[in-house]
């Protein structure tokens, strides 16, 4: 599996382009992740890259910095809007997705809201999002009601930033992990929908069921793994030991 990610200046959330490794001159396709406001450019290069085409689109959750542009990256489909896969819980964000947070767009967002035309509700199971790209989700509320987890399993070539960061050779855990945990933090719970005791209950659960080895990809900032914040993650730890 090849994973670009794409840091993009809409409060520094991350998109993701995961593309099942190419076999021969057939084009693949690929799932966008997260597709921020102020990625376009690089997605393209990365869809280049990989000899891939806009497969679907899979919101983590519903915050604006996370869906801005779904609907755009959706129209690249070359068969009419790929379809737009969001948790059940956060469908009504799509909305209006500015209304439900409570700090005020960047000033480089200058494009209007557009509603996907295709949504559809991410099950709670294993799903092939497109061909060759599989992942279960597992929900963890808190930081927004949908909030979820996306655990794969694959080998792994990665780019942050268009910068080749690491290859694997053998299939190894991995994991979406959106606005859910971060390197050595986790989501906020103060904004709409967000709520301290279900973050608390959802990092409970993620320590007792996800794979210590598992690869984490945050909504923001660096990769981590899981058993790196089993150790240091504050939040994490106590979220463990309370309960």
């Amino acid at each position: 599996m090849r994973i670009h990610v794409i840091p993009t200046p809409f409060y520094g959330a991350n998109c993701y382009v995961i593309s099942p490794r190419s076999e021969g001159s057939a084009p693949v396709q690929s799932l966008v992740v997260d597709p921020s406001f102020g990625a376009r450019d690089k997605i393209r290069e990365a869809l280049e890259e990989d000899n891939a085409y806009v497969g679907a689109v899979l919101a983590t959750h519903g915050h604006a910095d996370h869906v801005w542009d779904c609907a755009e990256i959706a129209s690249w489909a070359p068969d009419g809007p790929a379809p737009v896969w969001i948790p059940s819980p956060d469908v009504y964000r799509l909305d209006d997705p500015a209304s439900y947070v409570s700090l005020p767009l960047p000033e480089e967002v200058n494009v209007p809201w557009v509603k996907p035309a295709l949504i559809k509700e991410c099950p709670v199971d294993t799903l092939e999002y497109v061909r060759g790209v599989y992942l279960r989700m597992v929900p963890a509320p808190g930081h927004t009601e949908g909030s979820a987890l996306f655990l794969g399993a694959s080998e792994l070539t990665v780019f942050w930033n268009g910068t080749r960061a690491l290859d694997t050779e053998v299939v190894v855990p991995w994991a979406l992990s959106g606005d859910v945990i971060f390197a050595g933090s986790v989501g906020r719970t103060d904004m709409p929908g967000g709520d301290e005791t279900q973050m608390r209950h959802s990092l409970r659960t993620l320590a007792n069921v996800i794979d210590p080895q598992t690869i984490l990809f945050p909504g923001h900032s660096v990769a981590t793994t899981m058993g790196d914040e089993l150790e240091s993650n504050a939040y994490l730890r106590r979220a463990r030991s309370i309960g």
